[in-house]
């Protein structure tokens, strides 16, 4: 099996030979993952019988006749068990299953108590969800907390995460679901206005996430609050330990989405399909997903997890809030959204765009109409 640090929890991959002592199972945990893996699959040389797939598995599906379809191993008993969303991700466009779900990424509003306060907005997570119900009414918001804080203090960290977060949340985003490019049609559209609204009022404190800016961000106060996926409230608690308590976490402004999360896959490569389903399929059961959500916050796909005791507790960082209240309930309210091999290359496209909105005040259309011109260069590759 070939897996990433920290994608599945080494005390389960331990117990395997317990569980199955018909089995011998060698884990390996692979740097440079994608490229690894690709490079492997196209010289049909050195698969591993099990591969962990991350969140871009749509850009595995052209390669989805060296994947076994785990269908055809039964895996139809427990799909009722996962997020009928996160299940449908792993489904080829040829209709096999591809791969068993693992982690997810609901998102939610992480914002700062203190400065909310500050601006004379709501500090409590209910009546946060409640008031800010759209994102026009968090961009509102944001215009207040600018007049209160004399400018020092931005509502959104960039404005890439405010379009990709608002895309996010609709069941069809770039393609539809006979992979035309939809991406022209209102919902990109609706989000790219959003993400210019906050550029033109000057609430975004115009830092990209994974950097040290960001980092210094969230510590000083620059940034009020951000959408994020799940898996950042660690990050956020690495980034910025000295704002311990001043935390929160409601509802998304415009609904729920995911950002993340991984699947399991047994390859053609396999001489023991049967068995190599047997330990994904216990690996990723409901009981060891809330082991690996003990162990590395990795959030469960399986439904019945996410009602478990083990899954709440109140956490100090965010003010004794339990946080998972938030994201349990966004998690099952997530669309079944699309994606294909494209998605991520039109995102990008995006993206670099706004990049140069923020960065250089590029004019609006013109990115928009740059964006569309690259889009149709890699489309028609």
């Amino acid at each position: 099996m070939w897996y990433w640090n920290r994608s599945i929890d080494d005390a389960l991959i331990q117990q395997v030979g317990k569980v199955f002592p018909n089995i011998d199972l060698r884990a390996e945990k692979i740097t440079d993952y994608d490229s690894k893996v690709r490079t492997s699959m196209a010289g049909h040389h050195g698969v591993p019988d099990l591969l962990g797939i991350n969140s871009n598995i749509a850009t595995y599906f052209p390669d989805e006749d060296q994947f076994v379809d785990l269908r055809t191993l039964g895996a139809d008993s427990i799909k009722s068990q996962y997020l009928d969303w996160k299940w449908n991700l792993g489904v080829a466009p040829g209709g096999k299953l591809i791969a068993l779900p693992m982690d997810t990424g609901p998102t939610a509003l992480f914002y700062r108590e203190d400065l909310f306060a500050k601006a004379g907005l709501p500090t409590d997570p209910q009546e946060v969800t409640n008031q800010f119900k759209t994102w026009d009414d968090y961009i509102q918001a944001g215009t207040k907390m600018k007049q209160a804080t004399n400018g020092k203090v931005f509502m959104f960290d960039n404005i890439n995460n405010v379009f990709s977060q608002a895309v996010g949340q609709h069941a069809l985003q770039y393609f539809d679901h006979s992979d035309k490019y939809i991406g022209t049609q209102d919902i990109v559209k609706q989000a790219w206005s959003l993400a210019n609204k906050v550029h033109q009022a000057g609430i975004s404190a115009n830092i990209d996430n994974w950097t040290t800016e960001w980092n210094a961000g969230i510590s000083n106060g620059t940034i009020a609050s951000f959408v994020g996926a799940v898996w950042m409230k660690q990050i956020l608690q690495d980034a910025a330990p000295n704002t311990k308590g001043k935390w929160r976490i409601a509802r998304n402004p415009g609904g729920d989405g995911n950002s993340g999360g991984s699947f399991l896959a047994v390859t053609k490569a396999s001489a023991h399909p049967k068995e190599a389903f047997e330990v994904i399929k216990w690996l990723e059961n409901p009981a060891n997903q809330l082991t690996a959500y003990k162990s590395l916050q990795l959030f469960p796909s399986t439904l019945s997890t996410l009602d478990q005791p083990g899954m709440s507790s109140k956490e100090d960082f965010y003010g004794g809030q339990d946080t998972n209240q938030i994201f349990s309930v966004a998690a099952k309210d997530i669309p079944r959204f699309y994606f294909n091999e494209y998605s991520d290359i039109v995102g990008g496209a995006y993206s670099d765009q706004l990049s140069l909105i923020a960065q250089q005040n590029k004019n609006s259309e013109q990115a928009w109409n740059d964006a569309q011109t690259e889009i149709q260069r890699q489309l028609l590759r």
